[in-house]
């Protein structure tokens, strides 16, 4: 009966006669999806004319979990599952015979930014032979042409994380800046968190102890800023080590990892590829070794983690005198992740 009445709400203005697009939106406040016109978007909200009374008028962009806008074409439809389900080389296949002439220009710029975001997953995981550069100029365009765009703080986001890969700090200081001035406090701490991730990166352990110290004392309330604050004491247990106080990290690590929770795969990963990152620095290399293979065995899903665990367990089978283990990971680093920067870091 429910199935009936839910494919009845959707089907009803259509035969209707209705002028009205119908827009689908998903939102982390609601099981169920809103139905309507979007009137016009921003960077931050959303104006919704909704056929539904309970709908609200106005939609915050960090509600939003993912749009279906009417008369999107199939291979944009394709493509959106795709991404979904993480499956970014067939997402971009799907978009490859779709154009954007003639198109209502919120479904022209969807194209574009799934177009643009296959390209930059693809290149974060160091992929097949996605340019990092090239994919985050087309990300870097989709920033400078829409900024009033929905996905626009994303995109900042993913520009940051091309630039650090790509070694152009200073550029992914600057995108990681556009993302903090979004008016949402979690998207602040998410951007101190990658801030200090990309000081991390270049083996600057003061300036992202300083980035995680300002996501921390961000006391804004809510499940995703909490993820953050975690993610800011897994930076800080990395300062530490670099600052070659491994104990103290040790110590830190040891009471993040009683509170993770499965759930979670991206900040179990980063949890773990710490301790081992830790425990190398402590010369307990066996017990690193099962840090690193928690990442290659359960968290394989997340692609710059897992090249960082593989990477690691490279040289830790190598130095523990296994070289058969050692060049299955090499294997697994020039199959999967050989434009990565791990990929790179172990030649």
């Amino acid at each position: 009966m429910k199935r009936a009445l839910f494919i009845a709400a959707v089907l009803w203005p259509l035969a209707a006669g209705t002028a009205w697009p119908i827009d689908q939106i998903y939102t982390s406040t609601s099981d169920r999806p809103y139905f309507g016109e979007i009137v016009s978007m921003s960077a931050i909200t959303i104006n919704f004319k909704s056929h539904s009374k309970d709908a609200p008028g106005e939609i915050p962009v960090n509600e939003i979990k993912r749009i279906t806008l009417e008369n999107s074409p199939q291979g944009l439809l394709e493509a959106q599952k795709d991404i979904l389900d993480g499956d970014y080389e067939k997402a971009t296949e799907a978009l490859k015979k779709e154009n954007t002439e003639d198109k209502r220009p919120e479904v022209a710029q969807e194209i574009i930014f799934c177009r643009a975001f296959c390209m930059a997953q693809l290149a974060l995981a160091g992929e097949g032979d996605v340019n990092v550069l090239e994919a985050g100029t087309q990300m870097s365009n989709f920033v400078k042409e829409y900024p009033n765009n929905y996905h626009y703080y994303k995109a900042c986001e993913v520009v940051g994380d091309l630039c650090v890969v790509a070694g152009k700090f200073e550029f992914a200081q600057t995108f990681y800046g556009k993302l903090s001035q979004a008016p949402w406090p979690d998207y602040k701490i998410r951007a101190q968190v990658a801030l200090g991730r990309a000081f991390l990166a270049q083996g600057d352990a003061t300036a992202a102890d300083k980035a995680f110290d300002e996501a921390l004392n961000n006391d804004s309330l809510g499940e995703l800023a909490e993820t953050q604050r975690i993610a800011a004491h897994i930076g800080k247990a990395r300062c530490m080590v670099l600052h070659n106080k491994t104990d103290l990290a040790l110590n830190s690590l040891g009471e993040i990892m009683d509170k993770l929770d499965d759930k979670n795969p991206e900040i179990c990963a980063m949890a773990y590829n710490a301790l081992g990152t830790a425990l190398r620095k402590a010369n307990k290399p066996k017990e690193a070794i099962l840090a690193f293979l928690h990442v290659h065995l359960m968290y394989d899903t997340q692609p710059d983690a897992h090249a960082e665990a593989v990477a690691n367990l490279e040289k830790l089978f190598t130095e523990t005198h296994n070289p058969g283990h050692a060049r299955d990971m090499q294997s697994i680093l020039q199959e999967r992740y050989r434009n990565s920067r791990w990929a790179k870091s172990a030649k």
